[in-house]
């Protein structure tokens, strides 16, 4: 077993039962390390294994089940206070997206197989804050989020890049399957962005797409991508253009 997952306890059960075992392992070594004297030796060990074996085994019985408690609980909390900020770190407060340092980390990691970043931005989204309140475009945003989640594979990563932002880069995808999967995510959001939280929003959003080519950095790619957003914004928004082709 891995000496970092030993100490990775997440529950009070499994606490419990390392403390058994710790127990049961200090309770078992002094009263073997006196029984086998008293094997070998016999009759004429039997005194002192009498007057030995009772505190070589109550002492350890006593003290260490409240100390492995302690200690293994102690680790407890400092996995879970690992994993809360592990999924801080990850994961979007609000959206349960990526986090953009992490998307983009990821990303990264992807890249030498090929792919499309895609940079998709609420439109109108100040208006609806300014008109329902930063509640209602909270659930906004959740609810971008989840269409996300839906239009693409899971094989898409798909983060929050700041505010209305979000990005999604699909491993491997070429312009075919770009354009499509760039399509399917406008008309999904047309259905699912009319009536959010009881309001009538009618939200849409635009997409700008960009091709990763093995000489670009992901920097690069990115800007294509921020550039082709520019364009589906400018040319009426509720669209996606694609780089270098504007389509």
């Amino acid at each position: 077993m891995n000496i970092e997952k030993l100490f990775e306890i997440r529950s009070m059960r499994r606490v419990y039962k390392l403390t058994s075992i710790v127990t049961l392992f200090a309770v078992a070594i002094p009263a073997l390390i006196f029984t086998i004297p008293f094997a070998v030796f016999g009759n004429n060990y039997v005194r002192v294994f009498v007057i030995a074996i009772v505190p070589a085994t109550l002492i350890p019985l006593l003290i260490t089940p409240p100390l492995a408690f302690i200690v293994l609980n102690l680790f407890r909390v400092q996995t879970m206070t690992i994993d809360k900020v592990d999924h801080y770190v990850r994961f979007d407060t609000l959206t349960g997206v990526l986090t953009r340092a992490y998307l983009l980390g990821k990303t990264r990691e992807a890249l030498p197989a090929g792919g499309a970043f895609l940079m998709i931005d609420a439109d109108h989204f100040k208006s609806i804050n300014d008109t329902h309140g930063h509640d209602i475009g909270d659930e906004a945003l959740k609810r971008i989020a989840e269409v996300l989640r839906k239009a693409f594979s899971t094989e898409a990563l798909v983060g929050r890049l700041g505010g209305e932002e979000f990005g999604v880069f699909l491993p491997g995808a070429d312009a075919a399957q770009t354009n499509n999967s760039a399509d399917r995510l406008c008309r999904l959001m047309r259905e699912e962005g009319k009536i959010i939280a009881g309001k009538m929003l009618n939200l849409t959003v635009s997409i700008g797409c960009a091709l990763h080519q093995g000489h670009r950095s992901l920097e690069e790619t990115i800007k294509l991508a921020d550039t082709a957003l520019y364009h589906a914004k400018h040319n009426g928004r509720n669209r996606y253009c694609i780089a270098d082709s504007h389509a």
